[in-house]
């Protein structure tokens, strides 16, 4: 008897420090695309594409592996879910979208899985889907749907639905986003939006608001990416 409760204690120990490594695994990634967007929005005008694509990252490392095993429908979702991420990691979005005789598309897991984290991160999905397929209208309402308290995750789904504001030429609607985004204050999120919001301004000519959120960067965020180009911004409001 005692030999079989160590030995389940010693599994769960493993099971444990695997999921432990699996987090730490996927907030690397996250890191690293991080990093890799915003090189890519140093040399690209158009970078709006980039906040969305962060945000499933953080999401599968976060919901995915750590709130969608607690739960038995939570798995079950999650492996019904599997075929349609597998067709989003080749951007296939038509297909994890709406699904096909293979593949149960991320609409029908938000319709089957009311509720669950699974049928939540869904509609994050789904919101991606759209916004790389154009539709940002659509991109905006599943995006909205998603609800969490992670103090990455929420922030990080308003600056994505400012971009989408932005793409629609929504300004007003975009700097109202972005604001939420940048109020959350956090590390990871703040200064690329309070960036993304600088740009936005210097494109409607407002250059006293833009210099004010890259001063910001300086200011609250002299370790992040976006600091080692705040002077530059700055001199371009002068």
């Amino acid at each position: 008897m005692a030999g079989e409760l160590k030995e389940t204690d010693n599994n769960s120990l493993k099971e444990n420090e695997q999921l432990s490594e699996a987090v730490e695994q996927k907030f690397d990634e996250f890191n690293n695309a991080l990093t890799k967007g915003e090189e890519f929005i140093e040399s690209n005008s158009k970078s709006l594409l980039i906040g969305v694509g962060i945000i499933i990252l953080i999401i599968f490392g976060v919901i995915y592996y750590i709130k969608g095993i607690k739960e038995p429908k939570n798995i079950e979702a999650a492996e019904v879910m599997f075929p349609a991420e597998q067709a989003f990691q080749r951007d296939s979005f038509q297909v994890a979208l709406n699904g096909n005789s293979q593949v149960v598309g991320f609409l029908s897991i938000i319709d089957s899985y009311s509720g669950t984290d699974a049928g939540n991160v869904a509609n994050a999905y789904a919101g991606i889907c759209y916004k790389k397929l154009g539709d940002n209208e659509k991109a905006i309402k599943h995006l909205s749907a998603y609800s969490s308290s992670e103090s990455t995750l929420e922030p990080a789904i308003e600056g994505a639905i400012g971009d989408c504001y932005w793409d629609l030429q929504k300004e007003d609607e975009a700097i109202k986003a972005y604001n939420k985004a940048i109020k959350a204050d956090n590390k990871l999120v703040s200064p690329i939006y309070l960036r993304r919001l600088g740009l936005l301004y210097l494109k409607k000519g407002d250059k006293a608001n833009a210099k004010a959120q890259f001063e910001a960067i300086k200011e609250k965020y002299g370790d992040s990416f976006q600091a080692k180009e705040a002077d530059k911004l700055i001199a371009m409001c002068e």
